[in-house]
């Protein structure tokens, strides 16, 4: 493949850890891209990852490499938590702040004044790819790339930060959008101004590598098997307690029934006594052993509310695991809908029924994983999700290119 005349970056708070979606998404789209010939670099802060101090530097400021994508890390600006988590929470209960307010919530967000200045004086040099959108690295990151140069790959939910009106004034700004998935692109399209711009439904990325050994799991970390696992951060916006009330509920219903919870990720969450027994915490020893785990479990249970695209759904359906998601998230809705890679449930009830038909019809599940690994096989591997990277940025060149020779006539 011949060598494209721009240079790619991709603007992302966190970088290098397994903690988030995003990130992990982020880290294999610039491998992936590199590995065709691109020119990539990531344009990061020296914070370690959502759950340290975002005022603090952890990492290194400068530049290192991983393979062939290079790593630009930035200091952060000093923040006042206290205001930030002041209007997290009118925000999250839904009360509407004037703009002045919504803007000072994001200036208290995670920041890096010397990253803004490094895209500001490279806005020609770069295409930019800001990603989440939730972040003051992709607000103000935006307003110092230009309209021209700067793309979102938002990782959007149906949330009431989605509707403020400072997220208005943040979409119109970008020349276009890339989404992880359908009812991600629709969510977007039907709340902000973007029928003019240059979109693109990428789709998530995944490796083959991801498929793991159950039996090295249960040996190294003395879990006893049949199990149910969840894999991502323990708040409530990931329906971790939630999860825990129903199987409660579950464990009441089926007393004799030996299936266990297993949950990974950071955060907490309260166990109710009844359940010491039958839920198991894991504090892994390396990122790469949820994949044994997945491996592992009879099946994923994926309670979370707010998914652009689940990567953690996609790893359980490559190692043929059944799904039960949760039917409130239409992203995860959509995939089990379209891939038949598992059920759902929208209440207590149907939760209690779809596990105990899992739990009677291992037949039906075994089909269920199959269906998955195919679904992902077909459309979410690396390989065709930077192609359809790759051949998105072919068209954005040409417009471009097309653009500057009027100018120039």
């Amino acid at each position: 493949m011949n060598r494209q005349p721009y240079k790619l970056a991709f603007v992302i708070p966190w970088y290098g850890n397994q903690t988030g979606g995003a990130e992990v998404f982020c880290r294999g789209l610039a491998h992936a891209l590199a590995a065709l010939g691109h020119d990539v670099t990531v344009l990061t802060t020296c914070c370690r990852d959502p759950f340290h101090d975002w005022s603090q530097n952890h990492l290194r400021a400068g530049e290192s490499r991983e393979d062939n994508v290079r790593i630009l890390r930035f200091p952060v600006d000093a923040t006042d938590r206290t205001a930030f988590a002041h209007y997290y929470q009118l925000i999250d209960r839904g009360i509407d702040l004037p703009p002045a307010q919504e803007e000072e919530w994001m200036a208290n967000s995670i920041n890096s004044s010397a990253l803004y200045r490094f895209i500001a004086a490279k806005r020609r040099d770069y295409l930019f790819f800001f990603l989440p959108y939730l972040y003051g690295t992709t607000y103000f990151g935006l307003r110092a790339a230009g309209r021209k140069h700067s793309f979102m790959i938002p990782c959007l939910h149906n949330e009431p930060f989605a509707y403020l009106s400072i997220m208005q004034e943040m979409f119109s700004r970008v020349r276009g959008c890339l989404f992880l998935s359908e009812p991600e692109r629709d969510f977007a399209t039907a709340l902000y101004p973007l029928h003019n711009k240059e979109n693109l439904l990428l789709g998530g990325g995944l490796s083959s590598e991801c498929i793991g050994n159950g039996e090295a799991f249960c040996e190294r970390y003395k879990v006893a098997q049949p199990f149910a696992l969840c894999v991502g951060r323990k708040v409530p916006g990931k329906g971790t307690d939630l999860l825990v009330s129903y199987f409660a509920a579950y464990r009441r219903y089926c007393p004799n029934d030996p299936l266990r919870l297993v949950l990974i990720g950071k955060g907490n969450v309260e166990i109710p006594s009844e359940l010491k027994d039958f839920v198991i915490e894991p504090e892994l020893e390396d990122w790469r052993h949820v994949f044994d785990a997945m491996a592992a479990c009879e099946f994923l249970i994926q309670p979370s509310f707010f998914e652009s695209f689940s990567l953690v759904l996609m790893e359980a359906w490559l190692n043929r695991r059944p799904a039960l998601v949760n039917g409130e998230c239409e992203v995860t809705l959509h995939h089990v809908l379209e891939s038949n890679g598992g059920l759902y449930f929208t209440n207590v009830g149907e939760f209690i029924e779809t596990i105990r038909l899992l739990r009677s019809r291992p037949d039906l599940a075994a089909a269920m994983g199959r269906a998955g690994e195919r679904y992902v096989r077909s459309r979410y591997l690396w390989p065709e999700t930077a192609m359809r990277f790759h051949d998105f940025l072919e068209s954005v060149w040409k417009s471009m290119t097309a653009v500057l020779s009027s100018e120039l006539t």
